[in-house]
């Protein structure tokens, strides 16, 4: 009789509730057999034959989440769905407390689940049981904020891009405030309406979220923006865990002493590699307007931007030092958006263009960016797909 006996006190559920602290704490990085056994207190041999081997213990784990994902899901579709056909106040209302009750009382699984985005986006495999989750997850926001599934993929990048934010500025309340503007302005549709009024206190908090952020190159030293261009190429390659003092210097072939005379201390580093990315993003922004003929285009210097800020948004909510640098990239959302952008990509035709706008589509856009890397769906098609959803729903929705 074929029998395996765990010690007593160690369960399924005890195992996933340790691993989503050590992903929580220290990214997903943490997630492997040995440090989870011993934070448990056990062998690897008892982790292992319950859970199996590490991919299944990061399957299992991810299952585990999203089961507990889809509770909370239908605890907030039950008091939509009590509440009736609300308006787009209402709708967005409740998206804003159910936003915010997921990135506090759900904290360790809205952590994991952009850890599992961002693994995969540098990763070329997918995982099954991450693709699983972000279609329920889509579903639900599109429900709540515009009352249509239809629009999923665009809910989700919103969500996603907001959450990440939102995991380490959430205490500031001008950042809380500008969150619940931005959604209000999302659920009716992005474009400005009948609130459009709101779009100036939209343009002065993203005035107040200008921190006092220093530049971290210095135009003339080389040797400062060859260690700041290789802290960049980790970033999006690796992510931004893999960013220290030692494989910067490995990767820009100076000593690891070099590194720190220029920079200090890693936090200072890691700023570094994403005014890095940023600066090639804008090198490259002329020309990649001139290929622009619909759809966003696809384009290295675009994704990792994408890359690049969306983890730095993670990595604050740990290292509260980089957390000036986190809401500066959250105010700059929209920056880079014009009018002249909306009709090439079949969006918002006669419908005006303000910075509200511009913030509400770049937050949707840096998300799906995100989740079409993870789930290897190619840029243009991941867009339109999403910008033809909103038209359509644009165009019979009255608001």
């Amino acid at each position: 009789m074929n029998r395996s006996v765990l010690p007593v006190g160690i369960s399924v559920a005890a195992i996933v509730d340790q691993a989503l602290d050590l992903v929580a704490s220290g990214g997903l990085a943490e997630l492997t057999l040995r440090p989870l056994a011993t934070s448990l207190g056990v062998s690897v041999p008892v982790i292992s034959t319950r859970m199996g081997s590490k991919e299944q213990l990061l399957e299992g784990v991810t299952q585990a989440a999203h089961a507990s994902d889809l509770a909370f899901f239908g605890k907030w579709r039950a008091l939509a769905d009590a509440v009736g056909a609300p308006d787009t106040a209402a709708r967005a209302a409740m998206a804003e407390l159910a936003l915010r009750e997921w990135v506090t009382r759900e904290r360790r699984h809205v952590v994991l689940l952009i850890e599992l985005v961002h693994d995969r986006a540098l990763r070329p495999d997918r995982l099954p049981a991450l693709e699983h989750w972000l279609d329920d997850a889509g579903r639900f926001w599109a429900e709540l904020i515009f009352g249509d599934a239809a629009l999923a993929d665009l809910a989700l990048g919103y969500v996603l891009d907001e959450a990440g934010f939102s995991l380490g500025a959430d205490d500031s309340p001008k950042y809380a405030l500008l969150r619940s503007l931005c959604l209000r302005r999302f659920a009716g549709g992005i474009f400005p309406g009948a609130d459009a009024g709101e779009s100036g206190t939209i343009a002065s908090l993203i005035g107040l979220l200008d921190a006092d952020v220093p530049p971290t190159t210095q135009e003339g030293d080389a040797k400062r923006q060859r260690i700041a261009g290789s802290a960049a190429d980790l970033i999006v390659s690796q992510g931004i865990e893999s960013v220290t003092h030692r494989s910067v210097a490995l990767a820009a072939g100076v000593p690891a002493s070099t590194v720190v005379y220029h920079f200090g201390g890693r936090p200072a580093l890691v700023v570094a590699g994403l005014h890095a990315v940023i600066a090639r993003f804008h090198s490259r922004r002329s020309d990649i307007r001139a290929g622009h003929d619909g759809g966003q285009p696809n384009d290295t210097s675009i994704q990792d931007l994408v890359k690049a800020t969306s983890m730095i948004a993670l990595a604050s909510a740990r290292e509260p030092s980089l957390l000036p640098y986190a809401l500066d990239m959250r105010r700059r959302r929209g920056e880079n958006w014009r009018a002249s952008d909306m009709a090439p990509m079949g969006i918002g035709i006669g419908a005006g263009f303000d910075r509200a706008a511009a913030q509400v589509l770049s937050i949707a856009a840096f998300g799906m960016g995100m989740i079409g890397m993870a789930r290897k769906i190619p840029d243009r098609t991941h867009y339109m797909r999403a910008f033809a959803a909103l038209e359509a729903w644009r165009m019979r929705s009255p608001r």
